[in-house]
């Protein structure tokens, strides 16, 4: 074989398999072979180099059950040029009809779904580094077109990789930048055959309809399209990549994990660029949803003006696909399924030394019954977290309990009380932690202590102050 076009399609793969790194030497690579001109040409390729790169081939062809007679020729067809070259074959049959009735998609897409996983299946049978496609500069072209039409951002625009990882597999596209007529001219001068499928002159199928009427349409005004497009889908998928590498960094700057929920500090956000808020709020959400795809440019700037906009400080936004966004003050928080329900509980406390595990944290209170005297009182520094009590005007046993409607707080020096409630809300307590926060309460249910926040003016240690119950909230590693 020794045509100009067969030649230069072998010198043009060869530099990019230098370049790109499309596959390195020694490599078990699953080649997906159709039948038609593409991935025939792509097979001869990939085996013409096989012997300076020491590649192991393995030839996948997947029966999708659309055209019963038609398939089954091709798939006899394939299995011929993989004994001629003495490469393994691979075979599987599917319904993709039935696939499309279970999942709801549509032909292209059903039919994509289950050739990628038949592919991905071989490749981990195989122990292959990469997976080898036949796509072309054609098809960038009309990737890019059918994407521009739909409206898509950067990423879209980006069209077809030649090279990316996907469940830990290469999937490597040696021919994007060659025409389809180059593959077909190289297979007529090297005699090799293949199958023209007759789906693809089907116009009911928008990608066909793209190729056969659009494309011819528009390359009245630029004879130069297709690689005007594959060029815009190359410069677009650089700066893409680029912008995805920053989006990365701020998220490690930004964004905490905790409990399958993410969240950000508002004033943190509103100084980036919108172009990587944007990204950011995208990247949560393909942390949090398998369909993230569906979270399209009008959701992600929903949630984006959401948070720039909104004067509120306290707001829950239902994105979708289970996926709620809340505010609480000056956090944003992303979160998955249904919001925990913390049961209320109420744990008794006696006259007596003791340590309690705080329900739904990892924290415990530790109480100790200690003699007092007024000397104690001058060196006394607390700590938000721990508390004095004098234990001979506290009325037992008490209780470490959640909040309950209408609770009442006695209020240390200017007098009266106040609500529970308005005083979380002054101290600025998330409404998904209100729920877990202790309460003491003494024996009528009158709140003596929120710990970490506020002690009351009850109980208060005085100059004959004889006994006190000191009280400490610490931290646990256990999970309680």
């Amino acid at each position: 074989m020794s045509g100009k076009t067969w030649q230069s399609l072998l010198e043009h793969v060869r530099t990019l398999v230098k370049e790109q790194r499309l596959g390195s030497a020694g490599d078990t690579i699953i080649v997906a072979v159709s039948g038609g001109s593409d991935s025939v040409a792509l097979l001869h390729v990939l085996h013409a180099l096989s012997d300076e790169y020491q590649w192991k081939l393995v030839c996948a062809h997947l029966n999708h059950g659309f055209r019963p007679e038609e398939s089954a020729q091709e798939a006899q067809y394939v299995a011929k040029i993989s004994s001629d070259l003495h490469i393994p074959f691979e075979l599987e049959e599917v319904s993709t009809p039935d696939y499309m009735v279970e999942t709801g998609q549509g032909p292209q897409e059903a039919a994509r779904t289950l050739r990628y996983d038949f592919l991905h299946r071989i490749a981990e049978k195989w122990s292959a580094h990469s997976i080898a496609l036949a796509h072309h500069m054609d098809d960038q072209a009309e990737t890019v077109l059918m994407r521009i039409l739909r409206g898509s951002g950067a990423e879209g625009l980006s069209g077809i990789k030649m090279r990316r990882t996907e469940k830990n597999v290469e999937l490597i596209r040696p021919f994007l930048r060659i025409y389809k007529t180059t593959l077909i001219h190289a297979c007529e001068e090297c005699d090799f055959g293949y199958i023209t499928d007759s789906s693809n002159l089907h116009r009911k199928y928008t990608r066909n309809r793209i190729r056969l009427d659009v494309l011819p349409f528009l390359e009245q005004f630029n004879e130069q399209l297709v690689p005007s497009l594959a060029r815009l889908a190359e410069i677009v998928g650089t700066e893409n990549d680029y912008i995805q590498q920053e989006t990365g960094t701020l998220y490690a700057e930004l964004v905490k994990e905790e409990e399958g929920s993410f969240s950000f500090e508002v004033t943190s956000f509103v100084e980036v660029h919108v172009a990587l808020q944007r990204r950011l709020i995208k990247l949560i959400l393909s942390y949090l949803s398998p369909s993230y795809e569906k979270f399209d440019f009008s959701k992600i700037e929903m949630v984006r003006g959401q948070i720039m906009q909104s004067g509120l400080t306290s707001w829950s936004l239902d994105i979708g696909d289970k996926v709620t966004c809340v505010r609480e003050y000056q956090n944003i928080r992303f979160i998955r399924g249904v919001p925990k329900f913390y049961e209320p509980y109420c744990i008794p406390i006696l006259r007596n030394n003791e340590v309690i595990s705080i329900p739904f944290t990892k924290e415990q209170l530790d109480i100790r019954l200690l003699p007092w005297n007024r000397n104690d009182s001058d060196q006394m520094e607390l700590s938000s977290e721990e508390a004095f009590f004098d234990a001979d005007l506290l009325t037992f046993p008490l209780c470490l309990r959640s909040r309950r409607q209408g609770d009442s707080f006695k209020l240390t020096g200017e007098g009266g009380t106040k609500k529970v409630k308005n005083l979380f809300i002054d101290e600025k307590i998330p409404l998904s932690q209100r729920n877990t926060l202790p309460l003491l309460a003494d024996f009528h249910g009158q709140v003596l202590w929120i710990p970490g926040i506020r002690r009351s003016g009850s109980a208060l240690v005085h100059p004959g102050t004889s006994c006190v119950v000191h009280m400490r909230r610490i931290k646990t590693e256990e999970n309680v």
